[in-house]
């Protein structure tokens, strides 16, 4: 699995999407299993934080594996293409596809560190064993 951190605060994140329509787009394996930054329930709160704070949001969306482009595809939709920019709480080849299939500006709130596993507890490793502070979780 891929292994990500948070790459910009909210505050930073909310200066970039002001004034603008955006669609949420989420992984709900690698992005949802790392700390939870991605995922379903993740976007969704995303979307709620952003909506009170007066940023147009058309929707939220998410597949298994956002890697896989026919995924993508099969997820389009108006929400989508009504939007001016995509937030994708994804790995950086999920993001680049949803580039390739939405045809839209993507922002990558996220940084992916690499290939690695979770141990029994589900805390994020570095495929060399290095441990992933859980300080990188999910925005809300």
């Amino acid at each position: 699995m891929m292994i990500l951190e948070r790459s910009m605060e909210l505050p930073e994140l909310e200066d970039l999407v002001k004034g603008r329509k955006v669609f949420i787009w989420t992984c709900n394996t690698c992005a949802r299993l790392c700390n939870g930054m991605g995922g379903e329930d993740s976007a969704q709160r995303l979307a709620v934080r952003l909506r009170e704070d007066g940023v147009e949001v058309t929707g939220v969306g998410s597949t298994s594996a956002s890697c896989i482009n026919s995924k993508l595809s099969s997820k389009k939709s108006s929400e989508i293409d009504d939007c001016d920019v995509v937030i994708s709480l994804t790995c950086d080849t999920g993001a680049i596809c949803a580039r390739q299939v939405f045809c839209k500006e993507i922002i990558e709130p996220f940084r992916t560190l690499g290939a690695g596993f979770l141990d029994e507890d589900g805390r994020p490793h570095l495929k060399d064993g290095t441990s992933i502070s859980t300080s990188s979780t999910s925005y809300i």
